[in-house]
């Protein structure tokens, strides 16, 4: 009987050193096989378990004296408004009578938190990553967009160095119309009377000459205009190339640290999964 005595005692004595050496919030308590003997509970639970009432049946004490082996137990948060995990062991004599149980409880709370960091963390990354690839889409859209604008130009400014060698033909239809018209004026007086009608002909031939020359002018005005437009259309689009191609090595980057977030959700919601996590 004092063997027992002295086993029970032993564990008593050392029950509240041990929370103190273990990092987290760690209680600890004794029984025989029908009371509480000491209790060291941890804060939330220092009410469940008062010393000199009855073993609750179902407690990890009470289970591990029952079934005589080692017995782990996790209750959740409804029970006791906080989750921990209690784990339990028969104390024997030396005849092997099961004499009393010991019990280590601990919070939860540390691997909760780190769940809830990690689904907060996964969560992140996967709205980071719908982020980035609607981001993408819209930079496709636009790289799309910029090529066409940028082959409209081209095609553009091919039409308008077209354009120039038409204004020239008529620059030059209009100069030989209007030498014709000047020589034709000449003859008109040479001839004096007879060449009279002749002569307002001539005139109107040459008004006709300067006419198409003063437009020839003004058409190419009007092109050299169009063509330095056609120039800002082209530069403003190879900044936006170059906005797109730096927005395309952004995305590579975001997508990169999307998946590195992922990885560490992983490895963090893993972590938390061996948190208090005893075999």
């Amino acid at each position: 009987m004092m063997a027992e005595v002295s086993l029970l005692e032993c564990f008593t004595r050392v029950a509240k050193y041990i929370p103190q050496l273990v990092n987290g919030k760690v209680g600890m308590v004794v029984s025989d096989r029908n009371k509480w003997l000491v209790s060291y509970s941890i804060p939330e639970l220092e009410g469940q378990v008062v010393v000199g009432e009855p073993l609750k049946p179902g407690s990890a004490a009470h289970q591990a004296i029952q079934r005589r082996q080692r017995v782990v137990t996790a209750v959740g948060s409804e029970v006791y408004g906080i989750p921990y995990v209690a784990v339990s062991l028969p104390v024997m004599n030396e005849q092997g009578e099961v004499i009393g149980a010991v019990a280590i409880h601990e919070s939860l709370e540390r691997q909760t938190m780190l769940e809830t960091a990690a689904k907060q963390l996964s969560d992140s990354a996967v709205e980071m990553s719908s982020a980035i690839q609607a981001v993408l889409a819209q930079a496709e859209e636009l790289a799309a967009s910029s090529r066409f604008l940028k082959d409209l130009s081209v095609a553009a400014n091919k039409q308008v160095t077209d354009t120039d060698a038409v204004v020239g033909f008529i620059k030059n239809v209009a100069s030989q119309t209007n030498l014709l018209g000047l020589n034709a004026a000449i003859e008109a007086a040479r001839v004096g009377e007879m060449g009279k009608g002749f002569g307002v002909v001539a005139e109107e031939v040459r008004k006709l000459a300067a006419n198409s020359a003063g437009s020839a002018t003004q058409i190419t005005s009007i092109l050299d205009n169009i063509k330095q437009s056609i120039e800002k259309i082209t530069g403003e689009i190879e900044q936006v190339d170059s906005v797109t191609e730096h927005q395309a090595k952004t995305i590579q980057n975001l997508t990169a640290h999307s998946q590195m977030l992922m990885a560490m959700s992983e490895q963090l919601a893993g972590l938390a999964s061996t948190v208090n996590h005893k075999k």
